[in-house]
């Protein structure tokens, strides 16, 4: 963005431009062929609120005269895909998706549906978060959701899955994927480096700060994703789980996995790339799909750092400290949420489709 407009831009905008910007170059997709063809959908949890509270904060010291004329454009949740189109030169579907930690999963969901439907051909999807302010991270402390056992050496403090755990680093960034018919890609000569299968969502309809404990919506989602992309749990070979480092979230997952699973559940390698960026609230879901990604293209799985305390409620196969070479051909992402939120995504390796 040119200085002017980053001067006047929230924090959580700028970083969704960025790797906006930066997935289209990944793609090679320079020129629209058709602007009006092409969406933004971006997930975030909080948005601009960082921003809003710092307005308010000048608006109270300072008076009104302080407070930017374009504010009201700035202060809401849609500004974030919409300075995307309006920086990039997107004409057709624009939407900002806010469903608490499942936000940047249902943006990436409900972008292959549109694609799907014939509506569009290309859709830039993911999420962006930049939630590290004081009024945010004093909220998240109350709820008793982060840790504060290692402040002298912090990065040793988010461990998912360990008995140790004592809850989640706040994190901020963003992650963006271009989402792309395969005939479109194609005929441009693009190369596309996975296929998104499946998408899932539930809600258990329980609280805003639990899941049920039988996981049952939980894992409903995921199948929900397998059924889409036509394929079985026994095919999975690789989990990219939500993995918090909260003391509640770890072990429901793991149970969830379990279900799922079922004989194979130890087996199947699942791991928790927030052990290492953090927990990006909404766009944390795509930042994992794309270390997933990643993963699958270059033949490894992300590990889980900081995992040397073993809790025996979490007896899965986390992928412990190191990466681990692997060929996966069918990846699952799982995310979940305030208000009882589930979601799960599927993708595939190009040319393992079935």
């Amino acid at each position: 963005m040119r200085a002017r407009e980053a001067r006047t831009s929230p924090r959580v905008v700028q970083l969704a431009v960025a790797a906006a910007r930066l997935a289209l170059a990944d793609a090679g997709l320079a020129n629209w062929r058709d602007a009006a063809r092409v969406g933004v959908f971006l997930g975030s949890s909080v948005g601009p609120s960082a921003y809003n509270f710092d307005q308010f904060g000048t608006f109270l010291e300072r008076g009104v005269r302080r407070i930017p004329p374009d504010f009201p454009a700035q202060a809401h949740y849609g500004v974030i895909p919409s300075e995307c189109a309006i920086q990039l030169g997107v004409h057709g579907p624009v939407m900002a998706i806010s469903s608490a930690c499942t936000s940047s999963a249902d943006a990436i969901g409900l972008g292959g549906a549109m694609i799907r439907s014939g509506v569009v051909d290309v859709m830039i999807v993911g999420g962006a978060e930049a939630p590290i302010c004081p009024m945010l991270f004093a909220a998240f402390d109350r709820l008793r959701l982060m840790p504060s056992g290692f402040n002298a050496v912090p990065h040793l403090a988010s461990r998912p899955f360990a008995a140790d755990r004592g809850g989640f680093v706040l994190g901020e960034g963003a992650g963006v994927l271009i989402l792309e018919d395969a005939h479109h890609a194609i005929s441009r000569g693009g190369r596309p480096i996975a296929h998104l299968a499946g998408y899932g969502a539930t809600c258990d309809a329980e609280s805003h700060f639990s899941h049920a404990a039988d996981g049952r919506d939980a894992a409903a989602a995921i199948r929900a994703a397998l059924g889409m992309a036509g394929r079985r749990a026994e095919e999975i070979d690789y989990v990219n789980a939500h993995g918090s480092a909260t003391r509640q979230n770890d072990s429901f997952e793991t149970r969830v996995f379990h279900e799922v699973l079922g004989s194979r559940a130890k087996t199947v390698p699942v791991s928790s790339s927030k052990s290492m960026h953090g927990h990006l609230l909404g766009a944390s879901a795509a930042v994992e799909l794309v270390a997933t990604i990643i993963g699958m293209d270059e033949g490894f799985v992300p590990p889980t750092i900081n995992l040397y305390a073993s809790d025996p409620e979490c007896d899965l196969d986390y992928v412990p400290n190191q990466s681990r070479a692997l060929k996966v051909s069918v990846a699952l992402s799982t995310s979940f949420g305030f208000g009882a939120r589930n979601a799960a995504l599927v993708v595939t390796r190009v040319g393992d489709d079935g």
